[in-house]
């Protein structure tokens, strides 16, 4: 496989910071000998960078990180490269979803919590809690509009996985849409979905936060820890079923601050996830441009 890593160190508009110490932290634990030696080919590794002119601010910074990452995402699928996102923050898939179009998109998103929070749900005014709201356009629709190649996901073509930590009125937009929601408990009806599901045409988006993982069995990937999470061999089972039905036109890894992942459990579980994300299955990874 020819990747192209994309790394995002941003947590919250601070580089660096919490989550967004994570993807160079996965660098330097030698995640691209990693990956050489389950015989892909890393291309190029393209570090996302906020505009230096500009003063960080959450929601500024956040939606010029996804303009950024939607262009980055387009030219490696232009030059025939998958690209894999290490990202501080989740509201990067928007970035990831635009490069993707114009083509049908299936989101996989696997995390503790809903990221379905708009402006007037939230309890916390993280904007990292609206990425997938925002990729359906429930929220932020000017700025959304920004990004290039922004088309708004349909719900229905979105499963939410894992996810255990949801504020109620985000409970609430959630039970209220077509969103397929399945919750840890029920992860052994995975395989049965995704095969009543049209997934026959375009692309399929992978999105793991590492907090959809068991704190208590795997370890802390964040400050925001969930617990009765999947073990990794869950994981990498649901990474499997989902390979198997869709091809994928990028992947994303978000959410992991190595101060609390005192073992490196979860670090492990990273790579072992890109492992599954990546290897040979009955359908291939999708690294065309969009609409070629």
């Amino acid at each position: 496989m020819d990747i192209q890593l994309l790394v995002v160190p941003y947590d919250t508009a601070r580089r660096g910071w919490r989550s967004g110490a994570g993807p160079e932290h996965l660098l330097e634990a030698g995640l691209t000998a990693h990956l050489t030696s389950q015989g892909h080919q890393v291309s190029d590794i393209e570090v996302v960078e906020d505009d230096p002119a500009q003063s960080p601010a959450e929601i500024r910074t956040g939606f010029e990180l996804m303009r950024r990452v939607a262009t980055a995402v387009r030219a490696a699928r232009t030059a025939g490269r998958f690209p894999v996102i290490l990202s501080g923050n989740c509201n990067v898939a928007v970035g990831a979803l635009s490069g993707l179009t114009p083509g049908p998109r299936h989101v996989f998103w696997f995390d503790a919590h809903g990221e379905c929070n708009t402006p007037d749900t939230t309890a916390s005014g993280f904007l990292d809690g609206m990425g997938l709201a925002t990729a359906f356009g429930w929220c932020w629709r000017s700025l959304a509009a920004s990004v290039p190649g922004f088309l708004p996901v349909p719900p229905a073509a979105t499963f939410l996985l894992g996810a255990r930590d949801i504020d109620p009125l985000e409970g609430t937009l959630l039970a209220e849409s077509e969103v397929t929601h399945l919750p840890v408990a029920r992860f052994a009806e995975l395989s049965d979905l995704l095969a009543a599901t049209h997934l026959d045409q375009g692309v399929g988006y992978l999105h793991l936060d590492l907090d959809v993982l068991d704190p208590d069995t795997v370890g802390h990937a964040n400050d925001h820890p969930a617990p009765a999470g999947l073990s990794v061999a869950q994981l990498t089972a649901a990474i499997a079923a989902i390979r198997a039905v869709v091809p994928l036109g990028a992947a994303a890894i978000a959410s992991y601050a190595p101060e609390f992942d005192r073992t490196r459990d979860v670090r492990r579980a990273a790579f072992a996830a890109l492992d599954s994300i990546l290897a040979s299955g009955d359908r291939t990874i999708d690294n065309r441009a969009a609409g070629g």
